[in-house]
């Protein structure tokens, strides 16, 4: 098992927004809970005014989305730990397999495990698995993501 690399999680809304290449309104990640080099820990309040809502619920885009943003906060924290000042800009190349087991209401809070799977050149094969604050699996995927310089 790896160490995790992060001292204390990273909640602060200005440090994440450093770390990934979405903006608001679209972003779908608010905490850096753990991070080793292929593997992460992520979370997400829903909040009230998210794009993605249907009725009081994250819509199934809004999941999908809180996870690729997970696996693009993970790159982007792996990126400033090299002294990169700017993420990398990425998107979701082929999503393999997604199952949506649940979702989730505003104001509950997620938590995201990622892991890289396979790398080659500027395509990640990563799978994600998302819970809720019963510790309920919500949600499971497999994609590939693309990044761009």
């Amino acid at each position: 098992m790896a160490e995790n690399l992060l001292h204390h999680p990273i909640t602060e809304h200005e440090q994440i927004i450093n770390l990934i290449p979405q903006k608001e309104p679209f972003v779908f990640v608010d905490t850096l809970f753990e991070y080793t080099a292929l593997t992460g820990i992520t979370g997400f309040k829903v909040p009230e005014n998210c794009i993605l809502l249907d009725g009081n619920k994250l819509s199934e885009s809004g999941l999908i989305e809180h996870m690729a943003q997970s696996m693009s906060l993970h790159r982007g924290y792996q990126g400033s730990l090299s002294g990169q000042t700017k993420p990398k800009t990425g998107f979701i190349g082929v999503i393999k397999t997604v199952e949506i087991l649940g979702l989730p209401e505003v104001g509950e809070k997620l938590k995201t495990y990622v892991e890289i799977l396979h790398e080659i050149m500027n395509v990640t094969s990563v799978s994600a698995r998302t819970e809720n604050e019963k510790g309920e699996i919500i949600a499971i995927s497999e994609m590939k993501t693309v990044t761009v310089e």
